[in-house]
């Protein structure tokens, strides 16, 4: 019982911190940005993880980020959303370029919709 409520917890505790940089980060620059890896899966406090490693460009200077997505399963089809290779929005941060935020509503094509992949 003790580890479902450590999962649960770590997972309300994840969700929350990744909407709470959402939001402070809606007014920053967006940027292109590309997933450098295959997303990996992970398990440690909160449950499984999907991380999505990227590097981004901000005032010609190379960056990285990674992306952390918690999930209540082995989420196969999130990860397929992000191949390696694929380019997504970032938003960073002005003046710490070095601190940059992936937001799903930042993910739409021209015609608002979210593809599952903008890559092919």
């Amino acid at each position: 019982m003790g580890f479902f409520v450590d999962v649960i917890l770590g997972y309300i505790a994840k969700s929350t911190r990744n909407a709470w940089r959402a939001g402070k980060s809606a007014n920053w620059p967006l940027v292109e940005a590309i997933v450098t890896a295959a997303p990996i899966k992970s398990r440690g406090y909160g449950g499984t993880s999907i991380e999505i490693p990227y590097s981004y460009r901000s005032h010609g200077e190379l960056y990285t980020g990674l992306h952390e997505e918690p999930s209540t399963l082995w989420n196969s089809r999130y990860m397929e959303r992000f191949p390696r290779g694929r380019i997504f929005k970032v938003r960073v941060k002005p003046d710490e370029p070095e601190i940059s935020v992936m937001r799903d509503e930042d993910q739409a094509d021209e015609s608002g919709l979210r593809p599952e992949r903008i890559d092919q």
